[in-house]
């Protein structure tokens, strides 16, 4: 029973490492291809796997896209979370967030371009769409989360979820000079100066 055991357990610690390799392969795969170039056999010759084993692990393709999204969603929201709780004040944190989206922007510039052409693949999809909505969501809540924190460390309503970083990214990556990097940052702590400025002003209004 123990032999059996043990073997299961190497049995199991194999295929955890297999599907490691894989999402990490599929993640190059992806980048250098985009969703639509990319193939289950490329992916597997990158990981040194048979498509046996991808299809072991991952139902096919687009199953194999959402897990390595799942993924980079996970680091994501840590590495924006230890940003803004690294801040000491609302436009500090606000600035470290954008910072670090622009930086992001010039690492890994594929990134975003295979994010928008798998986003509009999902739109036509009615069963795809809500399996990718529903991977995106924890990122919208962190940072709803974090809009919510700093609202209320400034005493004002939480403004509604800012957008303008997928805007200023397509902008970014079509022309890199025309977008300084500083740009995002001080158009949040823009707009959360001006709530604070219109809140007071209502504030003093109070009979």
């Amino acid at each position: 029973m123990i032999v059996m055991t043990a073997r299961l357990s190497l049995r199991e610690e194999q295929r955890a490492l297999t599907r490691i390799r894989v999402l990490e392969a599929a993640a190059r795969v992806f980048a250098r291809q985009g969703f639509h170039g990319a193939s289950v056999h490329e992916i597997a010759r990158e990981a040194g796997a048979t498509t046996g084993a991808i299809y072991s692990n991952f139902a096919g393709k687009e199953d194999l896209y959402l897990a390595v999204f799942e993924e980079h969603v996970a680091t994501q929201i840590r590495e924006y979370t230890e940003r803004f709780a690294g801040g000491h004040d609302v436009e500090e944190r606000s600035r470290a967030g954008a910072d670090y989206w622009m930086a992001q922007l010039r690492a890994d510039p594929e990134f975003f371009p295979l994010y928008m052409e798998f986003c509009a693949h999902a739109m036509r999809d009615p069963e795809l769409r809500p399996r990718f909505a529903a991977r995106f969501a924890a990122f919208r809540e962190t940072f709803a989360r974090l809009i919510e924190e700093g609202a209320r460390d400034v005493g004002i309503e939480p403004p509604p979820d800012f957008a303008q970083h997928n805007g200023l990214a397509l902008e970014k990556l079509i022309d890199p000079d025309a977008v300084p990097d500083e740009l995002l940052g001080d158009t949040i702590a823009l707009i959360f100066n001006a709530l604070v400025v219109v809140a007071r002003s209502e504030e003093g209004n109070d009979p």
